[in-house]
């Protein structure tokens, strides 16, 4: 029954039944299995977007930190800055000495480091300050403020490396109370004596626009293990001292979920290994939540509307795959016939598309070359008659040719003479052996002979110029090409015209192909006319000749004017087999 049941429904309706199946599974499958375990995806989710966050922020804050570091070591080692805190004379050389030690700070400017606003060098006996941004605090010295400051302890231990410090006090620039300092302790790189202090200023605004181009959830904390906060993100409702307790003991990163003044709040960290600063992400737990929620209704509707969309594809496809089926039927019955298949087009879109238009042209095709078979053997049928005509008795000819030679010799007829010699080289030239390749050599020869018995029948009034590449002479090509074209246009260009002829022969090489001009001066003529009226048949038989033996990218073409004179180009290709 189930068999029965089968054979009796259409590949539309199996399509909109498979198509149906294979969409309700997967919804009925996965949505309990979303609903049931999508909050723990959603936190695992979150943890790891905020830590791969926090990973970009640290590698920001690395790179921040390892610039100004680089500056200081660029400061500390440098001989003109050694040997302008070791002066200690009030003298022209001390001038000099604060000069070039300004000089290794030129770099330092609003394009190379805009975060920084200031840098000191100094000691008890003289100091400058650098400032990229703003004014200077105070125009008096100011090393004995720094001295009495209370980070200076703290930079005194930093022995040869730098330390990082807020400070209130002792400000750089005017304006800026809150600073976020890097200060290094400079030794005499010899002997390790203490030669003065480097200061570098850096924007407290540095970290906000570090993190204004990073999308980003909750706020952000930097703080250290001195719990000095380096950056809190305006956030005014956290304790913050209470935040930094929490993490202090923990390890350097993680996620953790923690009540915080009666709100519950997730706290992603990572710490900085080259500063020791903790990194923490805070985000609300409900904002979480409520994204689960919103996104739990957004499942349940797409549930459903994937069920709509699935019946309504199913439905489309069928009908569009039926009926392109319907359509290959009708193909292969009129193919049954032997019918000409015109007009009818598939859509491409799909495979069975594709596989309708190709089946159309291969059978279309298969026509036209069963036409251009039978007309090829027709062709040959009138070639092989050719060639029995062209191979009557040439030994005749030429013994017919050689007595009138020498009976115009003994005459002293020397036009006669001429005309049969010319005569002979073009018969020998153009039955070539019954071969039909010939070299271009053999060619301009048969032209030159062509030429010369009509310069007698014209009185020498055709005037010609050969201008061949001589690397080209012995390339292989069909036989009569130029002669035909040059024959045409003494026939048809000069006969009606008075006054004295010219035709000019080029050959050369272009590329991968041989190229052949020829030019005249003759009458010209319509070559539209010409076209409408069939004539040329010469010229339509050579192009045919060249396409069929090296392709249908070479050829024949050809420019005419009336009353200006004819060019044709002949395009040939490097090589001609014997099998032409």
């Amino acid at each position: 029954m189930l068999e029965s049941m089968k054979s009796k429904l259409h590949i539309k309706r199996k399509i909109i039944i498979l198509a149906l199946f294979s969409s309700l599974i997967p919804l009925v499958v996965v949505g309990p299995f979303t609903f049931l375990f999508f909050n723990k995806v959603v936190e695992n989710k979150v943890s790891s977007t905020t830590s791969n966050f926090l990973s970009v922020v640290d590698w920001n804050i690395h790179t921040l930190i390892t610039d100004v570091e680089n500056i200081s070591n660029l400061i500390f080692s440098d001989d003109r800055v050694q040997s302008y805190l070791s002066y200690k004379k009030k003298s022209p050389q001390l001038y000099r000495l604060e000069t070039s030690s300004r000089n290794v700070l030129r770099n330092i400017n609003t394009v190379n480091q805009p975060y920084i606003n200031a840098v000191y060098i100094g000691n008890e006996h003289h100091e400058f300050l650098k400032l990229n941004h703003g004014e200077r605090k105070y125009e008096r010295p100011i090393y004995n403020d720094i001295k009495n400051a209370s980070w200076y302890p703290m930079l005194k231990k930093s022995e040869w490396g730098g330390t990082w410090f807020k400070a209130r006090e002792t400000s750089l620039v005017k304006g800026v109370n809150n600073q976020l300092l890097f200060g290094r302790v400079i030794r005499d790189l010899g002997t390790s004596k203490e030669l003065g202090i480097s200061i570098i200023n850096v924007d407290e605004l540095v970290f906000e626009n570090m993190f204004k181009d990073i999308e980003k959830e909750g706020k952000i904390l930097i703080f250290d293990e001195r719990n000095t906060i380096y950056f809190n993100g305006n956030e005014k409702q956290l304790k913050v001292n209470e935040l930094t307790n929490l993490l202090k003991n923990t390890d350097s990163e993680g996620t953790v979920i923690e009540d915080i003044n009666s709100t519950k709040y997730i706290l992603t960290f990572k710490t900085n290994l080259k500063t020791n600063w903790k990194i923490v992400s805070i985000i609300p737990y409900q904002s979480v939540v409520k994204e689960i929620n919103y996104i739990r209704m957004m499942t349940a509707a797409l549930l459903v509307l994937s069920l709509l969309i699935a019946v309504f594809s199913a439905l489309l496809i069928s009908k569009r795959i039926t009926k392109q089926l319907d359509l290959l039927r009708n193909v292969t019955q009129k193919m049954e016939y032997r019918e000409q298949i015109i007009g009818i087009k598939f859509d491409p879109k799909d495979e069975i598309g594709k596989i309708g238009n190709r089946f159309v042209e291969l059978y279309n095709r298969n026509n036209e070359l069963t036409l251009e078979l039978y007309e090829s053997k027709l062709k040959e049928k009138e070639a092989e008659l050719l060639a029995l005509q062209s191979h009557i008795n040439p030994h005749f000819l030429y013994n017919t040719l050689n007595t009138i030679f020498w009976m115009a010799e003994k005459a002293k007829v020397k036009p006669i003479s001429k005309i049969a010699v010319s005569l002979s080289k073009l018969f020998k030239l153009t039955l070539n052996n019954g071969e039909p390749i010939t070299s271009v050599r053999n060619e301009i020869e048969q032209v030159k002979s062509y030429l010369q018995i009509q310069n007698i029948r014209f009185d020498n009034r055709i005037e010609f110029m050969m201008d061949v590449d001589p690397s080209i002479l012995d390339e292989k090509i069909i036989k009569l090409l130029l002669q035909p074209i040059v024959e045409n246009a003494v026939q048809h260009g000069f006969e009606k015209q008075n006054g004295q002829g010219k035709i000019i022969i080029k050959g050369f090489k272009k590329e991968e192909k041989l190229m052949f001009v020829i030019m005249d001066n003759g009458c010209g003529f319509n070559s539209k006319e010409a076209l409408l009226k069939n004539q040329g048949y010469a010229l339509k038989n050579i192009n045919e000749r060249i396409k069929l033996q090296y392709g249908s990218s070479y050829g024949l073409s050809i420019e005419s004017k009336l009353n200006e004179g004819t060019k044709v180009v002949l395009s040939l290709g490097m090589k001609a087999e014997k099998s032409a």
